[in-house]
């Protein structure tokens, strides 16, 4: 397929308010800016959104999920249409941007990672562990259609190799990105009111994300005769057994499980704790690890993925092994008596924050090193 510089790029991703998906809006408008006709393919919520720039067309797969025939269809129209010279793919897009991409000879074919298959296999029941494998399976051929991956950690990049078999000279690591909630408004700079708990602890609940380890800590903690609270944001399958926990060792008083609530409201209670929990099992990047910084508050997380990548343990948080409810007592009572290292952590996240994570700098790497291949393809 013959393509002109500066011609087409077709990037599939769900649409909403998830700052991932915020992400490749605004990737695409840096592209855009560039000279670049950019078509944003989304999946799942049938809306604008205010943040997708004007100058991106805005199309919707036929399906909820971009799987089945008509997709397929659909998209291989698209391709002859604009004879692209870049594909994108994010989520459930990627299987059938890459084949038909491959099979229509897009010279750049780019496939974003976002997890890890350790944290799948922990959230994965027994009974579904065989259609798990043919999945994988499955996607190791699809790979092999994939130009270049993308990972958003180097804990990711190690997972795409050792589980699907991608080369290592095919991969790079890109963190995701966070509008600044503080410079464009989402929340005020200072917090006027004074927080119901403590300490955040935000997230989908599931094993894999470990808010159990975080009731056992505040029960240990409570036992020491030190009075915190802990404010549980999200829902998942395992919230009811959260809750049940903290009943059986007497600390639901200090536990607060608030459900999901709108994403600027969590950067606001996030403004207000004095830090945020990420207890995770596995993580490959963990999105609420730079929310936090963003708006200076400290991170206490689990040493694992690519949150020892994000979190500089003692400079911009506390960092403790997987499961260990002690050494994350301990990291609570710290912060909790140390008021002068809570204020020194907030400005080193908000420094760390500005220099890699803020979205403006890192859709423009990002979007250089695409510019790169596209005009060397």
């Amino acid at each position: 397929m013959q393509i002109s510089p500066k011609q087409a790029i077709l990037i599939g991703t769900s649409l909403g308010d998830n700052p991932v998906q915020l992400h490749f809006a605004a990737l695409g408008g840096e592209l855009a800016e560039r000279g670049y006709s950019v078509s944003l393919l989304v999946h799942g919520v049938r809306r604008e959104d205010q943040y997708v720039n004007p100058r991106i067309e805005l199309l919707h797969w036929p399906s909820p999920r971009p799987t089945r025939l008509a997709d397929a269809l659909f998209f291989d129209r698209l391709v002859v249409r604009h004879r692209p010279g870049c594909l994108i793919s994010n989520f459930g897009s990627t299987n059938i941007m890459m084949i038909v991409g491959t099979l229509r000879r897009v010279p750049i074919r780019v496939h974003w990672y976002h997890t890890l298959s350790s944290q799948i296999d922990l959230d994965t029941p027994h009974s579904q562990r065989l259609y798990l494998w043919l999945v994988r399976q499955r996607a190791r051929l699809v790979y092999k259609c994939v130009t270049h991956s993308v990972a958003n950690s180097a804990a990711a990049r190690l997972d795409l190799g050792a589980t699907f078999g991608v080369p290592e000279q095919k991969s790079i690591v890109f963190a995701n990105s966070l509008r600044d909630p503080i410079a464009n408004g989402a929340i005020v700079s200072e917090s006027t009111t004074t927080s119901s708990s403590r300490f955040l602890c935000v997230g989908r609940f599931a094993w894999s994300k470990g808010q159990d380890v975080v009731v056992r800590a505040v029960a240990e903690v409570v036992r020491r005769d030190l009075d915190i609270s802990v404010e549980f944001v999200g829902d998942g399958p395992t919230r009811e057994s959260c809750q049940r926990l903290a009943g059986e060792l007497g600390v639901q008083n200090h536990c607060l499980f608030s459900g999901k609530v709108p994403h600027t409201e969590v950067l606001e209670k996030m403004r207000q704790a004095w830090a945020t929990l990420v207890p995770s099992r596995c993580e490959a990047f963990g999105l609420v690890n730079i929310e936090s910084m963003a708006v200076g508050t400290p991170v206490v997380g689990s040493a694992t993925g690519g949150i020892v990548e994000i979190v500089r343990d003692g400079v911009d948080g506390l960092l403790f092994k997987p499961e260990d409810s002690l050494a994350l007592a301990g990291c609570l009572i710290k912060l909790a008596k140390n008021r002068g290292l809570r204020s020194q952590m907030s400005t080193c996240c908000r420094q760390r924050f500005i220099y890699k994570y803020e979205q403006g700098r890192t859709v423009t790497l990002q979007s250089e090193w695409l510019d790169k291949l596209i005009q060397g393809s």
